[in-house]
């Protein structure tokens, strides 16, 4: 017997078309998503060949251009100081053009992302609503059995199917996080197979000590081995003589030495006491404690601490950071002039720690025992991570700041020093960022100072609580602040530069502001600043210094070349070195009344870090080598 078939249930065909216009819509985004992806390859912004050309044209010889080589007029001058101000503008809003555009498309994948999801979620749902209330088939009429357990084995099977499908897609998921983490241990272990008594005798005589080959706690070699007790921090009379940090002690960039020279030449060898090639890439500056300096590299698939003699430049050890698993599932997006290893390492004398682009925080003793290492995800970073970390006491203090300000992804934590766990974490309203953090002392209460468009926050260190906020940033932020005069100096090119009090408390914008500044702000170059005058540099070249208790500017000056490395003080002197091929450098002189050129040297190779000095010498790393400059 048939029966008769049912009429749709109230609802069937609204679902119906619901499930065909949310299967259309998802379709529709995915090739709207993927021909974004295509275009964003093909045509990235931020490489853009009118942007180089631009750059190119600013930085070119007038030889390059046609010009003679007669002495030019006055007029001449004039017109052609005109025309090369007047291309650093076109530059300059090109420049925001082309962020806004990178941020741009950005947002709109993101938003993309959403949207596909929603689309999918709708699908689902109405599919599942119109299987629910599709009308019945007509078909033979049940026989007349008590129980009929065939529907429950269906239902039983199709559970079955489905569990068996998740637990399918879950191992394929975990099997594709694990394996560059199993890559890597294969290709270490096929290295360490292959490795020739000829290679390890040069690793012998470079003193180069790789330490995942042997087990974590053998012991170095005693003629480089240092005496190191874990259990102790560090005088600040200890970090004043040392440079532990990016820029120093204290972040500001001013050396605590003055026998320094003033000229060197890399071709002729002039002042020049070493250099070394160091084995990995990376846009890190030095790290020096004493008889050793500490640099990090990485590329795609490696990352790497190095450890040179301060003496003679030979490599002491190396240590492969093999990383978490999270670290190794898969490698993090970043910008050629970021890198792979573009944070610098911090030191307290005792321990290192270094952070990579991937997110993950190794710290080792300074004889390359590993102490602790950990993953803080890989950063969603649009130009890749940049932030450095600092030691304070017994804290690693980070600024981890990524993605948008509405992603809540962004925040200020500390790690106990001696297990990397947690002590504080607070959350930041913030976008993705560049800048290092300062810890500084005002009357008494110490600080850790952070920035980020729009915000610049001050926490305590020692448990995260916020002290005060200015709201005065806006834009892409890389630039990191110092504190002179009294005073936390901050700014970028995308707003006013600002001299900030650090005493108030809670959101102080309308009280707390000394003073503001918009001529010659920088773009990459972070400030540097002592009780009389603020440097600030733009990457074009040009120098403005201003009457740091006042705001005052007093003169510019245009070294007409490329520069991304900030400026130091070494006494009354500012060392300045540029990303150009020969890698020249200045040493000026600020004055009240103009900037005085001391001389003029050269690299031999591009640089992108700063220096850091001792007595006598200072290290600064160039595109491929670090040199050691100095009285031989």
């Amino acid at each position: 017997m048939i029966s008769p078939q049912k009429q749709p249930a109230p609802g069937y065909h609204s679902a119906l078309a619901c499930t065909i216009i949310a299967a259309i819509f998802c379709v529709a985004v995915c090739i709207i998503l993927v021909v974004g992806y295509i275009e964003r390859s093909a045509n990235n912004p931020l490489e853009s060949e009118q942007y180089a050309a631009l750059k190119q044209q600013l930085f070119a010889k007038p030889a390059d251009s046609g010009e003679t080589n007669a002495i030019p007029s006055e007029e001449e001058i004039a017109a052609a100081q005109k025309r090369r101000q007047a291309l650093k503008e076109e530059i300059r809003a090109l420049d925001l053009r082309l962020r806004q555009e990178y941020f741009r498309q950005r947002s709109f994948a993101h938003m993309g992302g959403l949207l596909l999801l929603v689309g999918v979620v709708v699908l689902l749902t109405s599919a599942r609503i119109v299987a629910r209330l599709r009308p019945w088939i007509p078909m033979p009429e049940p026989s007349a059995t008590p129980h009929d357990p065939e529907p429950q084995v269906q239902r039983a099977a199709r559970w079955s199917i489905g569990l068996l499908g998740v637990l399918l897609v879950v191992s394929i998921l975990v099997i594709a996080a694990l394996l560059p983490a199993v890559r890597a241990t294969i290709e270490d272990g096929v290295q360490l197979a292959a490795k020739t008594p000829e290679s390890s005798n040069a690793q012998t005589t470079a003193k180069t000590e790789t330490v995942t080959t042997k087990p974590e706690n053998a012991p170095a070699a005693k003629a480089d081995e240092l005496k190191i007790d874990l259990s102790t921090y560090p005088t600040a009379e200890e970090i004043k003589k040392n440079w532990p940090r990016f820029r120093g002690p204290g972040g500001l960039g001013i050396s605590a030495y003055e026998n320094l020279p003033t000229t060197w030449d890399a071709v002729s060898g002039k002042s020049i006491v070493w250099k070394t090639p160091v084995p990995l890439p990376g846009h890190n500056s030095p790290v020096v404690w004493g008889d050793r300096v500490f640099l990090t590299g990485a590329d795609k698939s490696r990352r790497e601490i190095y450890a040179f003699d301060a003496k003679n430049g030979k490599i002491v050890w190396t240590y492969h950071a093999k990383g978490t698993p999270a670290g190794n599932a898969k490698p993090p997006e970043v910008h050629k002039d970021t890198g792979f290893a573009a944070p610098s390492i911090a030191t307290d004398g005792r321990r290192l720690v270094a952070w990579f682009a991937n997110g993950d925080v190794v710290c080792l003793d300074l004889n390359s025992k590993k102490l602790w290492e950990r993953s803080l995800g890989i950063p969603e970073n649009s130009y890749g991570h940049a932030t450095s970390p600092l030691i304070h006491k017994n804290l690693v203090l980070l600024k981890f700041d990524q993605a948008s300000a509405g992603d809540g992804k962004s925040k200020a934590m500390a790690l106990d020093s001696s297990t990397g766990k947690t002590v504080w974490e607070k959350p930041r309203k913030v976008p993705n960022s560049w800048s290092t953090p300062i810890v500084i002392n005002h009357g008494g209460r110490e600080q850790f100072i952070t920035t980020a468009d729009p915000w610049v926050i001050a926490y305590s260190p020692t448990d995260g609580t916020e002290l005060w906020r200015v709201e005065c940033l806006s834009g892409d932020h890389g630039i990191s602040p110092v504190f002179a005069a009294g005073m936390v100096q901050i700014g970028n090119e995308y707003c006013e530069w600002a001299a900030i009090k650090p005493d108030g408390k809670g959101d102080v914008t309308k009280t707390h502001i000394a003073w503001t500044a918009e001529d010659g702000l920088p773009d990459t170059v972070s400030p540097l600043a002592n009780d009389e005058f603020l440097i600030l540099m733009t990457a074009f070249g040009v120098i403005t210094c201003y009457d740091i208790k006042t705001g005052k500017m007093l003169w510019e000056e245009d070294l007409e070349k490329e520069i991304t490395s900030s400026p130091s003080f070494v006494g009354k002197n500012v060392y300045i070195f540029s990303k150009t091929k020969d890698g020249k450098c200045w040493v000026v002189e600020p004055t009240r009344e103009a900037c005085k050129r001391v001389s003029e040297a050269s690299l031999g190779e591009s640089c992108v870090t700063s220096p850091a000095f001792q007595d006598g010498r200072f290290y600064i790393r160039g595109q491929k080598n670090l040199f050691c400059i100095g009285n031989k």
